[in-house]
């Protein structure tokens, strides 16, 4: 019976564990704009686990240059970048988020998806 007990709270404490890693990041799939020769920072001081996000450009002829930020702030560039008509999927570490960099003259819609 102890045994039993404490397999149950041993799973217990890891599905909470789960859940609360993942509390703070909502909507798991959306769209996000980046502006004309701008930049843009997502999930930016929200406390998270490590994740993949699966990022789609539809531009025909644009592209933008991706980079992982780690919770330190250390930036790391992900090469190849988002290239045009292209998708990328980028591993964010736990408590890091994602910044992107368009150097175009025009703004850049980006739909993402967290795996």
């Amino acid at each position: 019976m102890k045994k039993f007990l404490f397999c149950l709270f041993i799973t217990s404490l890891v599905a909470c564990s789960f859940t609360s890693n993942s509390k703070g990041i909502e909507p798991k799939t959306g769209k996000f704009e980046v502006p004309a020769k701008g930049e843009f920072r997502m999930w930016k001081d929200v406390s998270h686990a490590r994740f993949s996000v699966t990022l789609v450009n539809p531009s025909p002829n644009q592209s933008c240059e991706i980079y992982y930020v780690k919770s330190n702030g250390n930036e790391k560039w992900v090469n190849p970048s988002l290239l045009a008509n292209s998708k990328l999927t980028v591993s964010i570490p736990a408590d890091g988020h994602l910044f992107i960099k368009n150097f175009n003259p025009n703004a850049l819609t980006i739909s993402y998806e967290m795996k």
